[in-house]
């Protein structure tokens, strides 16, 4: 029966298999999704009104034929619309994207932004050959295997929240941290593994007075990050630089170090922490933010749980795992798990901060 539910205890072949075809919907949605948001036929519907397929392939510089196909599609599993209901000809039907879908997969500052989930679903798919290899040799998938698409997908999935909240609610929130982010002499911050930069620009935007230093290992993020920071009129402010921030001769230098949904992916957790301890000014703190994982493993799990694991049984455990020694860590850090890595790098008082957050937990570590 199509839709049963496979969590149940002993399922039957008819529910596994009802639930492996509607996943195989599912991931078609995903894959043309993709081809929506790489060539610009949502926006292109967004931007220019209901279309016809031969008017959206000329807006978005496509084969009609691809577009009609697509169109219809997109109609059939419900993510745009159809202006006559279906009855004009293949020619001259017109398709619309509704609003709610047009914020959706096309606003990358919407918090309902969902392109770039998609997008990172792809980068997952396309290395699936290494990852096969990895599997049967127990080595890893270095980060630069995904892709470009994979590090635009990274950095534009968690935007939206850190524009909107990381210097405007979040960091307010944290009563000390504010002031000294708001004072003289100009606080420093650090943002390691900076990405493509979101955070650092959304400091900064908040805080007038303060210097950010980026620090992120993958060179094609660091050149996304400069011309973000640019763009935005922060250059003056925010800095970028590729490579490892424990080799940067800043110990004692920051009033603030955060990092972002990645001390799961370090091959080297402890170590990176170490390292942002040594770098922290007297009186200075670490904000860290990483996936709001259950306390420990159950199974059946919820869909955020299902979500961790996926990514990390096809990105974040292999890329970790591409270098050694590696403390394979994975997607679905638990709690313990951080709290552990933070005593072992020397951080004598650990809090998880009261920040309200779908998939993120936010923790406070002191020296």
């Amino acid at each position: 029966m199509v839709g049963a539910d496979v969590r149940d205890d002993d399922p039957t072949a008819e529910a596994v298999a009802g639930r492996i075809f509607e996943a195989t919907i599912a991931a078609f949605d995903i894959l043309s999704i993709h081809l929506g948001d790489r060539l610009g036929l949502y926006r292109a519907l967004s931007s220019g009104g209901p279309a016809t397929a031969a008017e959206l392939a000329i807006r978005a510089g496509i084969d009609a034929r691809y577009a009609r196909e697509w169109l219809e599609q997109q109609a059939a599993t419900g993510l745009i619309r159809v202006e006559d209901g279906g009855s004009a000809d293949a020619a001259t039907r017109r398709f619309r994207l509704p609003p709610g879908a047009a914020a959706a997969l096309t606003d990358l500052e919407s918090p309902f932004s969902v392109s770039p989930l998609a997008r990172s679903a792809v980068a997952c798919a396309a290395v699936m050959p290494e990852l096969l290899e990895a599997y049967r040799a127990g080595g890893g998938v270095p980060w630069s295997s995904y892709g470009a698409e994979m590090v635009e997908a990274q950095g534009d999935f968690n935007r939206p929240w850190l524009l909107a909240s990381l210097g405007n609610d979040y960091l307010p929130s944290i009563a000390d941290v504010d002031l000294r982010l708001r004072s003289n002499p100009p606080a420093r911050v650090a943002d390691i593994a900076c990405g493509v930069g979101w955070a650092s620009i959304a400091i900064a935007r908040a805080y007038p007075n303060v210097r950010v230093d980026g620090f992120d290992l993958d060179a094609a993020s660091i050149d996304r990050a400069r011309v973000h920071a640019t763009e935005a009129g922060l250059a003056d402010r925010v800095t970028f630089h590729g490579g490892d921030a424990a080799q940067a001769g800043t110990a004692g230098a920051y009033d603030l170090a955060v990092v972002i949904e990645a001390i799961h992916d370090l091959s080297q957790p402890v170590e990176v922490l170490r390292a942002i301890r040594d770098r922290l000014a007297p009186g200075g703190t670490a904000i860290i933010a990483d996936e709001k994982t259950a306390d420990a493993f159950s199974a059946p799990a919820s869909e955020a749980e299902r979500l961790f694991y996926g990514f990390s049984i096809t990105c974040c455990l292999p890329a970790a795992r591409a270098e050694q020694p590696s403390a394979a860590t994975g997607t679905v850090i638990r709690a313990s798990t951080m709290e552990a890595y933070a005593r072992d790098a020397g951080f004598s008082a650990i809090a998880v901060l009261d920040i309200p957050h779908d998939f993120l937990r936010f923790y406070r570590l002191t020296p």
